[in-house]
């Protein structure tokens, strides 16, 4: 079924559905927003170099990589109303843990829960905005998306403010993990119904055309997971910014993502998507090496605001396309593209901090630019096929 199928337009229920799945996005964000921006407190404060940082890292993509068999399990047994509704308080709840471990092994730990439990929101939220989506009759996910970066820029810009107050990092993410969970609590009681439609296959394996659309994702993702949890410790070491200001990297990033998500959809329509894509991750590309080779802190700021206007249409466009295939189930499609697209973001952060320690963490964001100027390449399966709007 495409989305034009639905002759009725949305209810007040269906509304109110799309503001609640909405909040969700912009939670899930404003937590991964807040936990980015106050990683430099938690090097700083636990004495940590930037293997130990990154190897801490890594405890989010193992608890990441684990959570997607588990969230594809869910997914085909539980209502992803009920999914989002357990899993935005859970994420409440772990969100201050890694701030609160005193060593290494514990942080590491901490970071796999969080990250687990963030990857099984993520697919849960993703797919109430799917059904709520059917029920609207035209697309909304690239809002959806815009307004995670929103709740990425509140994140972290409020989490600046506090770090230039003194506020110590945990008693920080400690109130935001209580405003989450109450506030996703609440928002838990306006979504929509969505039990599994089948009981069939929970994993699906890409075939070419949607193996190009998870590298397109792959790429992205490895560059937004680069950005969130290294833009602030490289303002702070190269730039030599003060923590409140290191903050602002990624907020620049996720302002820059959120605008450009929120009007996306009408520049795409009048230039294409591969076009839009190749423009995007060029300039966001040549933006993040400027940065690189000059790290003055306004500069460097700059290079993020462009980075994150490379990446903001990627993920929104892939799963769009990936939805499109003709022949295949959209939800297995899009599934089949996440599974390698999410691969960027969970081993992101600990390749950067490996190769960190190796060189130093310049060389390391070069990987980023190098690898967001690759997305351009295959852009070209971003293209709208003739036969995708069939049944």
């Amino acid at each position: 079924m495409t989305l034009t199928s639905v002759s009725t337009g949305p209810t007040r229920r269906d509304r109110l559905a799309r503001l609640a799945v909405a909040a969700v996005f912009a939670l899930h964000g404003i937590a991964a927003g807040s936990w980015a921006a106050r990683i430099p407190w938690v090097k700083e404060a636990r004495h940590l170099t930037s293997a130990d940082l990154g190897l801490a890292l890594m405890g989010a993509a193992i608890g990441g990589l684990t959570a997607m068999p588990v969230a594809a399990w869910l997914s085909a047994r539980v209502d992803s109303r009920t999914l989002t509704r357990v899993l935005v308080i859970a994420v409440g709840v772990a969100l201050p843990l890694p701030a609160f471990a005193p060593v290494l092994p514990v942080i590491f730990v901490s970071l796999v829960l969080f990250g687990a439990v963030s990857g099984v929101l993520d697919v849960a939220m993703n797919a109430q905005g799917v059904k709520v989506q059917e029920r609207y009759g035209r697309s909304i996910m690239s809002g959806l998306h815009g307004l995670w970066s929103v709740g990425g820029l509140i994140g972290s810009a409020s989490a600046g403010l506090v770090a230039h107050a003194g506020v110590a990092a945990p008693a920080h993410l400690l109130t935001v993990g209580v405003i989450i969970a109450v506030v996703g609590t609440l928002c838990g009681t306006r979504l929509t119904p969505a039990p599994p439609t089948a009981a069939g296959k929970v994993f699906a394996r890409p075939d070419r055309a949607l193996l190009l659309l998870g590298v397109i994702t792959f790429g992205s993702l490895f560059g937004e997971a680069a950005a969130a949890d290294w833009s602030a410790v490289y303002l702070r070491t190269a730039a030599h910014a003060t923590p409140g200001v290191a903050a602002w990297g990624y907020a620049g990033f996720s302002l820059s993502m959120a605008a450009a998500r929120l009007v996306g959809d009408r520049v795409v329509e009048r230039l294409g998507a591969p076009l839009v894509v190749r423009t995007a991750a060029l300039i966001g590309a040549v933006g993040l090496a400027v940065g690189l080779l000059v790290p003055v802190t306004p500069v460097v700021v700059v290079a993020f605001v462009l980075l994150g206007l490379g990446m903001a249409t990627v993920v929104p466009l892939t799963f769009s396309a990936a939805g499109r295939t003709p022949g295949r189930d959209p939800g297995t499609a899009v599934a089949a593209v996440g599974t390698v697209g999410y691969g960027g973001w969970m081993i992101a952060p600990p390749v950067i901090g490996f190769v960190a320690q190796a060189t130093s963490l310049t060389t390391a964001l070069a990987l980023v630019a190098v690898m967001t100027a690759l997305i351009a390449l295959p852009a070209g399966a971003l293209r709208e096929r003739p036969d995708a709007t069939e049944s």
